[in-house]
């Protein structure tokens, strides 16, 4: 892992297989030791484009952690709201420019973590593979 933070291409991010090809996700990237996740609701860069960073580290132990039912103590937090979106939060300090909170409908998380479940968003998977999917 590199100290620098890396600059994420649009081509980096994925999104979980049984998400709906013209459909929003949640999409997450990785290289160099650093894992990036951001809402495709939003353009690409634009000033509303937030993000959520981790080291490969802390979010393959979310992974773990989601695998296993643990949700408590990860760097990741989710929470249902009352109107039944939710929001994904850093529970590890994130650099100031990507200071954020993501907001997803269910579809949209059951899709995730059903990508969580299948190992889509592992290390050991690479965005060309992952890319190549075919959505359900």
């Amino acid at each position: 892992m590199t100290s620098t933070l890396p600059a994420f291409a649009e081509r980096d991010f994925r999104k979980a297989s049984a998400s709906h090809a013209d459909q929003e996700c949640v999409r997450v990237a990785r290289r160099d030791g650093w894992v990036e996740l951001r809402d495709d609701k939003t353009t690409f860069g634009a000033q509303d484009d937030l993000r959520l960073l981790f080291t490969e580290s802390e979010f393959d132990s979310f992974l773990a952690g989601v695998r296993s039912g643990v949700t408590v103590g990860l760097c990741m937090e989710m929470t249902r709201r009352a109107d039944g979106t939710y929001v994904f939060r850093s529970t590890v300090q994130q650099p100031s420019r990507l200071e954020a909170e993501l907001r997803f409908t269910e579809a949209e998380v059951v899709a995730f973590l059903d990508g969580v479940d299948r190992g889509e968003f592992d290390s050991d998977i690479t965005p060309v593979l992952a890319a190549s999917a075919v959505p359900a």
